[in-house]
C-alpha cells in the first residue's frame, strides 16, 4: 500500500488551521450558560453530583444545538437529549455485565451507523446516544437510581432547549442574516476573482446554506423581513447565473486580445480594462451588502463604486457600437450582463434595507404569499416515515456505503468494549468512546478525525488529569473550568477539531473530577485508550474498507449525466423560449449543482486515500483524468449557466436546436456509460460539432438572405455558448476514450 503525500498533509493542515468564519461564538455563550446553571444550582443546594448529572445532559443538548435552525433545532435537541437519557439509563444498568454490554453496544453502534443514511442531524443524535451508553456504562446503578440519573440528564437537556427558544425574540433573524451575509460575501469574492481567473466558478454548495436556513424562518418574525430574505436568496441565485455569463465574456476577451491586428487588440484591451473596472465595482457593492446583512443594517453604498459601474457599462456600450471586433459577439454580452447585474444590485440594496427593518412603501414590499409566510417547514430530520423507511430498505445491502459503515461501527464498538473489559486499566469507556467519535464513513475523514482526536486528547487529557490530580481544585474552580472548556468546545467544533478535542476531552476529565480527584496514573490510561481507539478505527477501515476509488467513477458519471439533462433542457428552451418551463429548469440546475458538489467531494476523498490497496475503480481513473473531467464539466457549466441566465422570455422559434439538445443528452449519457464501464460504449456517439456548425450556418444564412438586421444579441449568445458547450462535451468524450462520429461539416 502506497500512501500519497497529501494523505497525511491534509489532516495536518486541517489540524493547524482555524476557520474563523465557522467559530460558533453565540451558541457557545448560550450553551455555556446552560451548563453553568445546573452546576451552580447543585453546588448552592448541596447536591453537586445531581447538578453534574444535569450538566452532562445539558452538554449533550448543547452539542446538538448546532444543527437545524429554529423549531427544527429544538426538535433535534429534544431527540438528542432523550436518546442520551435513555442510553444513560441502559448503560448504567447493564454496563457492568460484560456480555450484555458488548451486545447492546454493538446494537447501538449499528443504529448510529445507519443514521448517517438520513443526514447530519440524525447522525448527531445517534452519536449522542452511543456516548450516553458508553460513558454511563462505567457505573453500576440500581434501575431506580439509573432512572433518576437519566431524568436529571434529560432535565439538563430541557434547560438548553428553553435557552435556545428564549433567545429567539432577542435577535432579529440571526440564522437568515448570517447565511445571507455569507452568501453575498462569497459572491463578492467570486466577482473579484473574475479578472485574475475568468475560469472561476462559485462553489456549488456556497448558496446551499442560505437555502437550508430559509427552509424555516424565525418564529413570530416580521413578515416583510422574512419575505425579503427569501427574495435575497432568489437574487443571489440570479446574480450567480449572471456572473457565469460575465465570466465567459472576460475569458473570451482574454483569448481575443492575442488575435488580429494591433488596433483591434488595443480595442479589446480597452474593453477588458473597462470590464475589470465594472467587475471590481460590482464586487465592492456585493461586499457592502454582505457586511450590511452581517450587521443587520442598511447598505451604505460608496457612490464612487456605483458611478464606476455606470461609467464602465456606458463605455463598453460605446466600444461595442464603434468596434468591428469583438463587436456584438462579446461586448454586447458584457453590456447586457453588467446592466442586469446593476439592476440586481439595486434590488439587493432595497431588500437588505427591508431585512434590516426599514418599512418600505406598500408598493415596494417584497411579494409574498402563503408559501413564504413564516412557518415551520419540514427539515430533513422530519421527512415522512415512509420516505425514511424506503431509504433504510434501499440501504440494507452490502453495496451501500451507509450499511457497510453501520456494520463496521457495530463490530468495532463491540470489540472495543470487549477489550475495555479485559484490560485492567481504569475508565475503559474511553476506548469505545474514541472509536465512535473517530470512525467515519470514509477513509479521509476517519484518518483526519483519528489524528485530531489523538492529538487533542493527548494534550488535553494528560495535562488536565495531571493538574487535577496534583492541585485538587475546589468545586468552584471545577465549575469555572467546566463552563470555560465547554464554551471553547462548542465554539471550535466546526472551526478546528483539534482544539475541540482538547476542550471536550479536558471537559470530561473535569466532570469526572467532581466524583473524586483522579490519580496521576489515570492520565496514562486515558492516553493509551485514546491511541488504541484511533488505531482500532483506522484498522477497521483497512480490514473492511469502503474505498472512494470504487465509487468515484459512478459519481463522475452521475455528474456528467445530470449535466447532460440540464444542458439539453436549456437548448430545447432556447428552441422555443415561450414554451420554456422555468421551474423545471431550476430543478435541473439544482440537481446539476448537487451532482457537481458530490463529484468534487468524491474526487477529493479519493485523492486522500492510500494507493495500491484494495480494488481500483472499474474505469481505471487516474488523478489527471479525473481533474480533466471536472475541468471540462466546469467549462460546460459556464455555458449552461450563461444560457440559463440569458434565456429570453419570448423569441423566434429555432427548431434546428432541438436536434442539438437531444444530441447533448445522448452524448453525455455515452460519456457516463463509458465512465461506469471503464471502456467506450458500443452505441454511437453523435457528432455535436457537425450539428452545431450546421445550426450556426443556417442561422447566419437566414439572417443574410432575409436582408434583416445584423445578428441579434440573443443569436450571438446562443452561438457562443453552444460552441463552448460542444467543445466541453467533445473534451469529455476524448478523456474517456469515446470518439464522436466524423462529418465533413465539422
Amino acid at each position: 500500500m502506497t500512501v500519497r503525500s497529501d494523505t497525511w498533509k491534509r489532516p495536518v493542515q486541517d489540524a493547524i488551521r482555524v476557520d474563523r468564519s465557522k467559530l460558533a461564538l453565540v451558541p457557545a455563550a448560550r450553551s455555556a450558560v446552560g451548563i453553568a446553571i445546573p452546576l451552580v444550582a447543585g453546588a448552592l443546594s448541596g447536591h453537586l453530583l445531581v447538578g453534574v448529572e444535569a450538566a452532562v445532559g445539558a452538554l449533550t443538548a448543547g452539542m446538538a444545538s448546532l444543527q437545524g435552525t429554529y423549531r427544527s433545532r429544538v426538535t433535534i435537541m429534544a431527540l438528542a437529549a432523550m436518546a442520551f437519557a435513555v442510553s444513560a439509563f441502559v448503560g448504567a444498568t447493564v454496563g457492568h455485565l460484560q456480555v450484555p454490554d458488548i451486545v447492546i453496544t454493538a446494537v447501538w453502534g449499528l443504529a448510529a451507523g445507519l443514521a448517517v443514511i438520513f443526514g447530519q442531524a440524525p447522525s448527531v443524535i445517534g452519536l449522542q446516544a452511543v456516548l450516553g451508553l458508553v460513558v454511563f456504562s462505567q457505573f453500576s446503578f440500581r434501575p431506580e437510581q439509573a432512572a433518576l440519573t437519566a431524568l436529571w440528564a434529560l432535565s439538563g437537556g430541557a434547560l438548553q432547549i428553553v435557552l435556545v427558544a428564549a433567545t429567539w425574540p432577542l435577535q432579529r433573524f440571526p440564522v437568515e442574516r448570517q447565511a445571507s451575509s455569507a452568501a453575498y460575501r462569497m459572491l463578492a469574492n467570486q466577482v473579484r476573482a473574475l479578472a485574475a481567473d475568468p475560469s472561476t466558478l462559485l462553489d456549488p454548495a456556497a448558496l446551499d446554506e442560505l437555502r437550508s436556513a430559509l427552509l424555516e424562518t424565525q418564529p413570530r418574525g416580521d413578515q416583510a423581513a422574512a419575505a425579503a430574505y427569501q427574495a435575497l436568496a432568489d437574487q443571489a441565485e440570479r446574480i450567480r447565473l449572471e456572473l457565469a455569463g460575465i465570466a465567459r465574456v472576460r475569458a473570451g476577451l482574454a483569448h481575443t486580445s492575442t488575435i488580429g491586428a494591433l488596433a483591434e487588440q488595443a480595442v479589446v484591451a480597452e474593453a477588458a480594462r473597462e470590464l475589470d473596472i465594472a467587475v471590481t465595482a460590482s464586487a465592492n457593492l456585493l461586499a457592502k451588502v454582505g457586511d450590511a446583512l452581517h450587521d443587520g443594517r442598511t447598505v451604505v453604498v460608496d457612490p464612487e463604486d456605483r458611478e464606476n459601474l455606470r461609467a464602465a457599462i456606458e463605455k463598453l456600450g460605446s466600444i461595442a457600437q464603434s468596434a468591428e471586433r469583438p463587436g456584438p459577439t462579446l461586448l454586447t454580452q458584457a453590456v447586457g450582463g453588467l446592466t442586469s447585474l446593476a439592476g440586481q444590485l439595486r434590488a439587493v440594496d432595497h431588500l437588505a434595507a427591508v431585512a434590516a427593518g426599514e418599512r418600505p412603501a406598500a408598493a415596494d414590499t417584497p411579494a409574498t404569499d402563503r408559501s413564504s409566510r413564516t412557518r415551520w417547514r419540514p427539515s430533513p430530520l422530519t421527512s415522512t416515515t415512509r420516505s425514511n423507511l424506503e431509504s433504510l430498505r434501499a440501504n440494507l445491502t452490502l453495496t451501500s456505503e451507509g450499511f457497510r459503515h453501520a456494520l463496521r461501527v457495530a463490530v468495532t464498538m463491540a470489540l472495543a468494549v470487549a477489550i475495555s473489559h479485559l484490560f485492567p486499566l481504569g475508565h475503559g469507556y474511553w476506548l469505545p468512546m474514541t472509536v465512535m467519535i473517530v470512525l467515519k464513513p470514509d477513509f479521509a475523514a476517519t484518518l483526519s478525525r483519528g489524528l485530531a482526536r489523538s492529538a487533542g486528547t493527548l494534550i488535553g487529557v494528560v495535562v488536565v488529569t495531571l493538574l487535577v490530580a496534583v492541585l485538587r481544585p475546589a468545586p468552584a474552580v471545577l465549575i469555572a473550568l467546566t463552563v470555560a472548556l465547554y464554551a471553547v468546545s462548542i465554539a471550535t467544533l466546526v472551526a478546528n477539531y483539534v482544539i475541540y478535542s482538547i476542550g471536550i476531552s479536558s471537559l470530561v476529565v473535569i466532570l469526572l473530577a467532581f466524583t473524586g480527584s483522579p490519580e496521576p496514573s489515570l492520565a496514562a490510561d486515558r492516553a493509551f485508550y485514546t491511541v488504541l481507539g484511533a488505531a482500532l478505527a483506522l484498522a477497521a477501515y483497512v480490514v473492511w474498507p469502503t474505498w472512494e476509488r470504487t465509487r468515484v467513477a459512478d459519481r463522475l458519471a452521475d455528474l456528467v449525466e445530470t449535466d447532460g439533462r440540464y444542458g439539453s433542457a436549456l437548448v430545447h428552451a432556447w428552441a422555443d423560449p415561450a414554451a420554456a418551463k422555468p421551474e423545471a429548469l431550476e430543478r435541473l440546475r439544482l440537481a446539476a449543482r448537487l451532482a457537481r458538489s458530490n463529484a468534487e467531494a468524491s474526487v477529493a476523498r479519493w485523492m486522500s486515500e492510500p494507493t495500491g490497496h484494495g480494488p481500483e475503480s472499474p474505469s481505471a481513473l487516474d488523478a489527471e483524468k479525473a481533474q480533466g473531467i471536472l475541468a471540462a464539466v466546469r467549462r460546460y457549466v459556464w455555458a449552461a449557466l450563461a444560457l440559463h441566465g440569458q434565456l429570453p422570455g419570448a423569441g423566434p422559434l429555432r427548431p434546428d436546436l432541438d436536434l442539438l439538445g437531444a444530441q447533448v443528452e445522448e452524448a453525455l449519457a455515452a460519456v457516463a456509460a463509458a465512465l461506469r464501464a471503464g471502456s467506450a460504449p458500443t452505441r454511437s456517439f453523435p457528432s455535436l460539432r457537425a450539428t452545431q456548425v450546421a445550426f450556426a450556418t443556417h442561422l447566419m444564412r437566414a439572417t443574410r438572405d432575409g436582408g434583416g438586421p445584423e445578428t441579434t444579441h440573443d443569436d450571438m449568445v446562443l452561438l457562443s455558448e453552444t460552441d463552448q458547450m460542444v467543445n466541453a462535451v467533445d473534451t469529455l468524450a476524448h478523456l474517456v476514450g469515446v470518439h464522436p462520429q466524423s462529418s465533413p461539416a465539422s
